[in-house]
């Protein structure tokens, strides 16, 4: 079997879930015994150091990548691409979805790739199924596969209950165009993929197609690290992504000052992607995140020193869709968390077992203060978190899912 993998990025540095998500499905296809070989085609906005060149080789082995395709990615550096993404929506009433990834760079790369025959053409994220037309065309006999790593109406639809006047209005339009292209794309689709399973009940109540969930695989390594010599937290995760930004900008104002004010030599050290660098090299960072104890120290190639020097992590998510790679991140690295119940949506995880989930923002401090203060309880909550992923994040599981996907059979068990 022969697979072409159409993604919306290139996947290095795997620097936010999207990109970990998509890494995984590529490690997971190739593990595949049919799989023959898997093409990969991504897009980037800027030009792709040798590095990361080798090191994404590194990590996809049996991956053949190709160059990628030079496409404007985040819209407010790019304001003529803009202007063409606004063009669709009005003249041609493309949701902005599937707009922001048109380019007739990504036309013309397709064309050409595709002339060789594939028998499955993989389509990840909802938004490149802009292509799945020009797919069938090129390829007839693949089988076509897409990946949803989210509900993408369900975020316009948030974006409308949080507004008022013409910018609900705005958000209620979006949500409904965003849906006719889910359920145009997902009933032209041969099979196809949600994260989890709730992701999979909001896509077939409003297109009609039964998504199969292939679950996260997370492989780990248990550790058990000493307590750190001082009371530090850690966040990790997309600083500009905005249910992210949201839940940083609510701890920081409403949770954080509770917890210095019974912990006065807490600290929280902010790690993650995304944040601009302003002309003397320094991270732009929200004010609201500058307060006392608390240090943002952008991305980090490796996170492994922040973990021995926090006792827990926290991850206050407001909003979104699919679900935190943060959280099963955290259990991976074996780190006690305190989280949202839009934090810890779409993982079937028990509230004080395998995490801590509070809304309310003093029960929230007084759960981080827990974290700080009591090591049985971390040590808890690091082995239920252990127990959790050898349940349900297994590579096991996730393969017998995908060759539902692609309708191949069974494995045979010794």
């Amino acid at each position: 079997m022969r697979i072409f993998y159409l993604t919306s990025e290139y996947l290095w540095p795997p620097h936010h879930g999207g990109r970990v998500r998509s890494l995984a499905q590529l490690r997971l296809l190739s593990s595949l015994p049919e799989v023959e070989r898997v093409t990969m085609l991504g897009l980037t906005e800027v030009p792709v150091t040798t590095a990361d060149e080798d090191a994404l080789a590194a990590e996809l082995p049996l991956v053949r990548v190709l160059p990628p395709v030079r496409h404007p990615i985040h819209l407010r550096q790019h304001p003529v691409h803009f202007a063409r993404v606004a063009a669709l929506r009005l003249f041609r009433r493309l949701p902005y979805l599937a707009a922001k990834w048109d380019g007739p760079a990504i036309h013309r790369a397709l064309q050409r790739q595709l002339r060789e025959p594939f028998d499955v053409v993989y389509i990840d994220h909802l938004g490149m199924a802009r292509y799945l037309k020009l797919v069938r065309r090129l390829q007839p006999r693949a089988r076509v596969v897409v990946e949803a790593h989210n509900v993408e109406s369900e975020f316009f639809r948030q974006f409308a209950e949080r507004h008022r006047g013409p910018l609900r209005l705005l958000g209620r339009l979006e949500q409904l165009s965003t849906q006719r292209f889910e359920a145009e794309v997902l009933r032209a689709a041969d099979a196809v993929v949600a994260i989890s399973p709730q992701d999979a009940r909001l896509l077939e109540a409003h297109t009609g197609v039964r998504p199969e969930v292939v679950p996260q695989v997370v492989p780990f390594a248990p550790v058990h690290r000493p307590p750190p010599p001082r009371p530090q937290l850690c966040y990790v995760g997309n600083l500009t992504w905005h249910p992210n930004v949201r839940g940083l900008d609510w701890f920081c104002a409403q949770v954080w000052p509770q917890v210095r004010a019974a912990e006065p030599a807490a600290r929280l050290v902010i790690a993650g992607s995304g944040l601009l660098r302003d002309p003397t090299g320094g991270l732009r960072v929200p004010s609201s995140w500058r307060a006392e104890g608390i240090e943002v120290v952008g991305f980090l190639p490796d996170l492994e020193p922040l973990y021995e020097a926090s006792s827990a992590m926290v991850a206050p998510v407001l909003g979104g869709s699919g679900i935190r790679i943060k959280l099963l991140e955290a259990l991976r690295a074996g780190m006690p968390t305190v989280t949202t119940s839009a934090g810890a949506a779409g993982l079937p995880l028990r509230p004080g077992q395998e995490v801590l989930i509070e809304d309310d923002p003093r029960r929230f401090a007084e759960a981080t203060l827990r974290l700080l203060r009591d090591e049985a309880l971390r040590n808890q909550l690091r082995e239920a978190g252990y127990r959790y992923l050898r349940e349900h994040h297994t590579l096991a599981a996730a393969q017998a899912a995908m060759r539902r996907v692609l309708q191949l059979a069974p494995m045979s068990r010794p």
